[in-house]
């Protein structure tokens, strides 16, 4: 009899326990009812995201996320990579819906975008956890670099002349080649498309064994564009190979561009 109600005992106490860590997990994180606001760290550019999280409840109700670089001046209709700041308003629901920054999938050519979104969210949901309000502390801007002398200028490259223009690397010894497709607008990059295929013209995708190559294209599509420089593109740790394919058929379609807006030598104006 005795055994019996220790056993009974000894199940009570389990089920307890049980549902007491059912109850935590229902609870989430922890997080404190209030306001917070969570920033990302610089990248290679300056530029950073800063969220700010509304929790009610214990749950993320509300998210405001914008990205701006250290002179304070956010991403608008006139950032000439349009993918980052389109896919802010589609991050924040995310967001709200899984309740976990880890939970908010990327999309395809914001990558860099994704990254801060995320990386300024875990900040902010950390604060939330200590009930902490406060504010990061104010941007430090970066000295505005010297005007250039007309001698400068006079050493700049030819213009780039508006339109499309294509490349491709030679096919590697695994059968891999790179193309990419540069539209000029208004003498500047506009537009980068860049892929890796194999000798059907298939491009790597989720099924490539080595997945940092196919991730890292829309990465260095938006550096090329924010930079409008391929030297200026950094490397991807994993992913070098595609780098040095990527900034090789950038320079040659920019090589074509230029080319493009040269005009006519004397020669090429003589009549046969």
């Amino acid at each position: 009899m005795n055994r019996t109600v220790g056993i009974v005992i000894l199940l009570l106490v389990v089920l307890g326990i049980a549902m007491y860590i059912n109850a935590q997990r229902k609870e989430g994180p922890g997080w404190q009812d209030g306001t917070y606001v969570g920033r990302s760290s610089p990248d290679e550019r300056g530029y950073f995201g800063e969220i700010e999280l509304m929790v009610k409840d214990g749950k993320i109700t509300e998210a405001n996320y914008e990205e701006m670089d250290q002179q304070g001046k956010m991403k608008d209709e006139n950032y000439p990579y349009q993918l980052g700041p389109q896919s802010h308003d589609e991050f924040e629901q995310r967001l709200v819906k899984a309740q976990d920054p880890d939970g908010v999938d990327n999309i395809s050519g914001a990558t860099q975008t994704h990254d801060r979104f995320v990386e300024a969210s875990r900040d902010a949901l950390r604060k939330a956890e200590a009930g902490d309000q406060s504010r990061p502390p104010a941007i430090q801007p970066i000295q505005p670099q010297m005007p250039s002398t007309p001698q400068d200028d006079a050493n700049m490259e030819a213009e780039w002349k508006d339109g499309t223009y294509t490349a491709k690397t030679d096919t590697d010894e695994h059968g891999y080649y790179g193309e990419i497709e540069l539209v000029i607008r208004d003498a500047r990059i506009a537009e980068v498309t860049y892929d890796e295929k194999d000798q059907e013209g298939n491009p790597k995708g989720e099924n490539y064994p080595y997945p940092l190559g196919p991730e890292s294209e829309d990465r260095y599509e938006e550096q090329l564009i924010e930079m409008q420089d391929p030297e200026k593109v950094d490397n991807i740790t994993g992913a070098t190979q595609t780098w040095e394919r990527f900034k090789k058929t950038a320079k040659d379609a920019l090589e074509q561009a230029q080319s493009a807006s040269r005009p006519p030598t004397d020669l090429q104006n003589q009549v046969p």
